[in-house]
């Protein structure tokens, strides 16, 4: 957390302060600086920059391997619609590739007191439709975040700001805690210190909308496919199932991109998405485990493979108040009775490496050689049967996922391992927005998920995944209750000792592990072609960081 009194007033100032912030750095079933013509054999390349001199204009041509859920910030929890969030809108903060926080509609801050932050504004920034930008903007789009009329599932972001309970339960026409000081400076005053709030900051969530807009629909889900941001790139077309278009903000404040839009195509199978890639209709392509060996070894497309190891732990859930899975001892059996490693070799080849916990490799307070639950049928027999299961009566739930054949692939040699050992498991496919709602409410018993950084600290993994409170759309869609984890989690908010809360987190961590509510199956690691055309591309820690900026087409 930046320290009492800190003033941080440029990006280089802030670079080199940012030293004691973080240290290291939610997506659908299915992100290390590296740059084009970077290949894993040839670390010495990976600068992100080309020696050639960058150029405007040009269409850069992608693709999404679903439909968005919305672009409206308020509303945005889904990895892909975080990504468009970054593109269409900005926040006070954001974070470069590495997930260090830098400034953005804020040009910079202080903090002259602990529970104290104090915005000053970047000046002459204006709306998509002409307006101007200032610190009303804020109070607004912060506050209709927390507002209950509105509905958002986000308003854990706000929560810990001054008077956004009283705001919340309707007995307050606005929040205390949020104070426009000028045109150009905002104060926000949180209840007792919180030092991953100014982290949380670059959110979707946190990003600025424009009350104009907004309040031209009855029903502001309306909203969340007419957006009007500050960002780089302008809305112009979403067709569903097929394709979705942004252009050029020619008055960028940060100043323009170098490409002159954006369009995204619908492609859901992935077969299809590397065909048009190797036809050339698309300049990226996330390559699927079966094809990277492919990729990697024919020259016309392994100098220009991007590697990296992702923040995105997968996991499987397990619902902590339904049966079977209320009882620690069948979530114990559940984890003990999945030999993980040879099965991620097999389905997630060259795609993963093994997660034994929540917090990931790059951020603080990560433990390398952390085990959690190695395989071991026989325990996980001993615990069913402590647990009144047998060869007769053995123990029946659904383990539900999203429909792909990555999936499948994944989850059917694991549901044999499962019925080996005593459990008796059918596996339930679902289209994804059905299945992630069905999820949020509870109605599954078991459920295949992951969770990446919302946003650069160890507790992003702890507290929106276990506290009581965060149930269903905060994140803690397995229900998990342990008052002692809640406890322990709320008391590192509060330190403001580096080491003292990172020793806590790891103890919350550990508390996690010997409960059992979700079994940690591997962190993803990501394989992306591009045509050699493409520069300066970059793949960002932080799933929403990715602003497009850099990036410009040789054509």
């Amino acid at each position: 957390m930046i320290k009492k009194g800190k003033k941080i007033y440029t990006v280089l100032v802030l670079l080199l302060a940012l030293i004691f912030v973080f240290s290291g750095c939610t997506k659908p079933n299915d992100p290390e600086e590296t740059s084009i013509n970077t290949t894993e054999e040839n670390p010495s390349m990976q600068n992100g920059d080309s020696d050639e001199k960058p150029k405007y204009g040009g269409i850069f041509k992608t693709y999404l391997d679903n439909n968005f859920n919305t672009l409206d910030p308020a509303f945005a929890t889904a990895d892909r619609d975080g990504r468009m969030v970054a593109l269409l809108y900005d926040s006070l903060i954001r974070y470069d590739v590495d997930g260090k926080i830098i400034p953005s509609l804020a040009k910079s801050w202080e903090t002259p007191e602990d529970t104290t932050l104090i915005f000053h504004l970047t000046q002459g920034v204006k709306f998509h439709n002409g307006n101007p930008f200032t610190a009303e903007d804020i109070k607004y789009s912060f506050e209709r975040v927390l507002n209950p009329n509105v509905g958002s599932p986000r308003t854990w972001v706000f929560e810990k700001v001054k008077g956004a309970k009283a705001f919340m339960e309707g007995k307050a026409d606005s929040v205390e805690g949020i104070e426009v000081v000028g045109d150009y400076t905002v104060k926000i005053t949180l209840e007792q210190p919180f030092a991953p709030f100014l982290s949380m900051l670059g959110m979707p969530a946190a990003h600025i909308v424009d009350k104009n807009e907004v309040e031209k629909y009855v029903d502001q889900k309306d909203y969340g496919l007419k957006p009007v941001g500050t960002g780089p790139y302008k809305f112009v077309e979403f067709s569903e199932s097929d394709r979705f278009i942004v252009e050029t903000n020619e008055d960028y404040f940060a100043g323009r991109p170098y490409i002159d839009g954006i369009n995204f195509r619908i492609i859901q199978d992935e077969s299809t998405a590397v065909a048009e890639f190797e036809a050339g209709n698309i300049d990226d392509l996330e390559i699927p485990a079966a094809d990277i060996d492919r990729f990697r070894n024919n020259p016309d497309y392994g100098p220009y493979i991007i590697t990296n190891n992702t923040f995105w732990n997968y996991y499987i859930g397990l619902t902590f108040n339904s049966k079977p899975f209320d009882d620690i001892r069948v979530r114990q059996a559940f984890c003990y009775a999945v030999d993980r490693e040879p099965i991620i070799n097999t389905a997630r080849r060259n795609k993963a490496v093994l997660s034994n916990g929540p917090i990931p490799p790059g951020l603080d307070g990560y433990r390398e050689g952390l085990e959690s639950y190695m395989y071991n049928p026989n325990k996980a027999k001993e615990l069913l049967s402590q647990a009144g299961y047998s060869e007769d009566n053995p123990c029946s739930f659904e383990l539900w996922h999203s429909d792909s054949k990555a999936n499948v692939a994944l989850l059917e040699p694991i549901q044999g391992m499962l019925n080996q050992v005593g459990f008796d498991v059918k596996l339930v496919a679902m289209e994804w927005n059905s299945y992630k709602a069905a999820v949020r409410e509870g109605k599954a018993q078991a459920f295949y998920l992951s969770w990446g950084a919302d946003y650069p600290d160890a507790e992003n993994y702890l507290y929106p995944l276990f506290h009581s409170q965060m149930s269903g759309g905060g994140g803690n869609e397995t229900r998990y209750n342990n008052p002692e984890f809640d406890k322990i989690i709320e008391e590192a908010q509060r330190t403001a000792d580096h080491d003292e809360r990172i020793r806590l987190y790891q103890r919350a961590e550990d508390i996690t592990i010997e409960d059992a509510a979700r079994l940690w199956l591997f962190l993803s690691k990501n394989w992306t072609v591009y045509r050699p055309e493409v520069k300066d591309a970059k793949i960002y820690r932080i799933f929403n960081a990715n602003k497009k900026l850099d990036i410009w087409l040789d054509r």
